[in-house]
């Protein structure tokens, strides 16, 4: 008969349990998932630019980063106020330029920014630039 002081198991056999389990599952974790694909936005390009696309399809990746990108600028209006925006080559994607009266003079040009890029409820997106420059024709 068994003493209460025993362990109700053999320490090897626990270890030794314990041991294959451990080395399996870091086997299996090993093992699939070369076919999935990553969930996470597509990185900046070589250039360090971010593609308006992913920056409105991902804005919370973005949010409150400094990030550099190109679109034209347009005139718009949101909340009833004038501002310039940054526009895609499709025209779907809009994000307010701030500080906007900078940009009255880039109207219709195709330009990079680089700046803190935000979202808002009032708004939506916003960039707060802190340069700008042509970025020529496509």
């Amino acid at each position: 008969m068994p003493d209460r002081g025993d362990p109700p198991y053999h320490l090897p056999i626990a270890r030794h349990a314990l041991l294959s389990a451990v080395i399996a599952a870091a086997l299996l974790s090993a093992c699939g998932g070369s076919d999935q694909k990553s969930t996470l936005p597509p990185a900046p390009t070589g250039t360090g630019l971010v593609a308006l696309a992913n920056l409105a399809h991902d804005p919370e990746v973005y949010a409150d980063a400094t990030v550099r990108t190109v679109g034209t600028v347009a005139r718009g209006t949101v909340n009833r106020r004038r501002v310039y925006l940054l526009t895609g080559a499709r025209g779907g994607v809009r994000i307010v330029l701030e500080p906007t009266a900078r940009f009255r003079r880039y109207r219709g040009e195709r330009i990079e920014v680089r700046g803190l890029f935000s979202a808002t409820f009032a708004v939506g997106y916003v960039l707060l630039a802190s340069s700008v420059r042509p970025a020529g024709s496509l």
